[in-house]
């Protein structure tokens, strides 16, 4: 049997990212990277965006070139696919049978998509679209289709239909909420979206679902709830995506919508971290449990527990963000908009640059703002962590009123009494 200092389960940005920081902190002994991909860690934002429509290659996608694993005293096994951890006895298994031991373990599976349970949802031509061999086959099948249809309008949904169109396909985007992009609860950016995606030849029906996929031998045409058929040489189909953790079944190491972790991403079992789409870890900003599916996300905490795991310091301890970007317009999210119980917005975003403001019990809980400068980043970023509470949450409407005035005296003392409430 194999012994390694570190076994990491899972080759994405995490895990390289974890890595990089576990050298630079000081961390020694011999690494494993598993994963069942037949690739090396990648970024997966191009895989909807710039590779999707042919603008960068394979290589570009990679988080660090195949030397970057020899130089660190990485065994890079691709194509492992974890079967088993057993705790107890400080070992994986891989579903060939092979066995790994480590001394510690840190699990960065990801998260895997979800499907339909309709007629036809194993057709050819109907597409998830979460790993690289994923978007190179939508890329092949793009190049000799007429017209694609889109299901979801979530990041992966919307993101998928613009880089379609521009790649000249006729697209039609189903979404079974009314609002597009609807967990960002905006029902102004809703509206701007489905302008800017008309404008560009999109055809978007909301508040419909999937009844069936119809073909002889691949996808010909996409059969709706309403009764409407479309035609379609391609599906991608983005419903969101559930924690990669079945694999841990009987090992002991608790899971619940991901696997559970706390603030320095350890398990309930000494020695295993998790990091990344698949944790559902604490975040003391919020004092809640939380499960992120984002590329900073999983850039941030594969950092930070690299450094845990060679004895630095670290933990989770920021402001949450994350972006989207299509057809030119760049959304960002600071924060956690999903307890919100008030907010207020200022700016246009058919005009290039407008702010979200979400509140929680009077507090500011997160924004989500297009067009703002590094500056206006930076002092929402600091309000949210620093639990501001606006004077008058009027203000904030109002774009000739600076940030800092709209929050002033509202920083320090809204941060004390919510960590002592």
């Amino acid at each position: 049997m194999t012994r390694f200092e570190l076994v990491i389960v899972g080759g994405g940005l995490a895990a390289a990212r974890a890595i990089t920081e576990y050298r630079a902190a000081g961390g020694d002994g011999r690494i494993a990277l598993l994963t069942r991909e037949q690739s090396p860690p990648y970024h997966r934002p191009p895989l909807s965006k710039r590779y999707l429509r042919g603008e960068v290659g394979r290589v570009e996608t990679l988080v660090e070139q195949p030397r970057f694993y020899e130089a660190h005293d990485v065994e890079l096994l691709l194509g492992a696919d974890v079967s088993r951890v057993a705790p107890r006895d400080q070992t994986v298994a891989t579903s060939d049978g092979r066995q790994y031991r480590y001394r510690k373990l840190l699990l960065a599976t990801g998260a895997v998509p979800r499907t339909l349970a309709v007629d036809g949802a194993g057709l050819d031509g109907v597409f998830s679209l979460r790993s690289l061999d994923d978007a190179t086959a939508i890329r092949d099948r793009a190049a000799q289709a007429r017209d694609a249809v889109v299901v979801g309008s979530g990041f992966i949904g919307m993101e998928a239909a613009a880089s379609l169109t521009q790649l000249g396909l006729g697209v039609t985007l189903v979404s079974r909420d009314v609002e597009l992009f609807a967990q960002l609860r905006s029902p102004e950016v809703s509206e701007h979206l489905v302008n800017v995606y008309r404008q560009r030849g999109v055809e978007i029906i909301r508040g419909d679902e999937i009844r069936a996929f119809r073909g002889r031998s691949q996808l010909d045409t996409v059969e709706l709830h309403s009764g409407q058929p479309l035609g379609a040489g391609l599906a991608v189909v983005g419903v969101g995506v559930a924690p990669a953790a079945s694999f841990l079944d009987g090992s002991g190491i608790a899971t619940g919508d991901g696997i559970i972790v706390d603030q320095r991403f350890q398990t309930n079992v000494p020695g295993v971290y998790a990091v990344g789409d698949v944790a559902r870890f604490f975040d003391p900003l919020y004092r809640r449990d939380r499960r992120i599916e984002h590329w900073s996300n999983a850039s941030y905490q594969g950092a930070e527990v690299g450094k845990i795991l060679a004895g630095a310091a670290g933990g989770y301890d920021t402001v949450s963000t994350f972006f989207t970007e299509s057809f030119g317009l760049t959304l960002k999210v600071f924060g956690d908009a999903s307890q919100h119980d008030d907010r207020i917005s200022r700016g246009s975003f058919s005009e290039g640059k407008a702010t979200v403001f979400y509140f929680e019990q009077g507090r500011l809980v997160a924004a989500l703002h297009a067009g703002q400068d590094e500056e206006t980043e930076q002092t929402l970023r600091r309000l949210i962590g620093s639990a501001a509470r606006p004077s008058d949450i009027g203000l904030l409407a109002d774009e000739t009123v600076q940030l800092d005035a709209a929050f002033a005296g509202g920083e320090a003392s809204a941060r004390r009494a919510y960590v002592a409430a």
